[in-house]
């Protein structure tokens, strides 16, 4: 599966090789078609995860757990009306409605996620994809937290996206 071959970097082999303390969390966004695009987000940690319970919980979980858990809230801060209602604002467990493949090392968990697992988020992504010059999209990616114990939920990153041209990507070969 064409997932599996697009993870990872050299820069975290870098700083496994080191033994620090950093840890990598990567939101890889591989939507299939005619182009084929993969968005890759590295968030790093230097906080050990043993402070973090709700984060060592789902880094040591399975997927099951994982797929329970990993929420993104998305935002189109600015852009056409169609593409705001399509993509609304309320939180998803991306893990119920899409395929994720996790890829885990030492110092990393990645997430690659195939929008081309869901008939629906194609179709979404396919209409952004379409305005993307004229949007500001806003995401935040969080591991949700079911009892009040694991409150406050815990924020992994956030990234906003200004106006991308997807014109201007490059074609990287495996």
């Amino acid at each position: 599966m064409w997932l599996k071959e697009f993870h990872t970097s050299f820069v975290l082999q870098k700083f496994a090789a080191k033994g620090g303390p950093e840890f990598f969390f990567i939101v890889n966004i591989q939507v299939p078609g005619s182009t084929t695009y993969s968005l890759a987000l590295y968030y790093m940690m230097n906080t050990p995860i043993e402070d973090a319970p709700l984060l060592e919980s789902f880094i040591k979980g399975d997927d099951a757990y994982r797929n329970s858990r990993f929420k993104l809230i998305p935002y189109i801060s600015k852009g056409s009306w169609i593409v705001k209602q399509s993509v609304g604002k309320k939180a998803c467990l991306v893990g119920q409605a899409l395929e994720i493949n996790y890829f885990h090392g030492k110092n990393y968990l990645e997430l690659g996620i195939d929008i081309g697992s869901s008939t629906v988020a194609r179709g979404v992504v396919s209409l952004v994809l379409g305005y993307l010059n004229n949007l500001v999209i806003e995401m935040a990616f969080l591991i949700q937290g079911n009892t009040p114990e694991e409150l406050p939920e815990y924020l992994l990153g956030t990234c906003r996206f200004n106006h991308l041209d997807a014109s201007k990507s490059i074609m990287v070969k495996p």
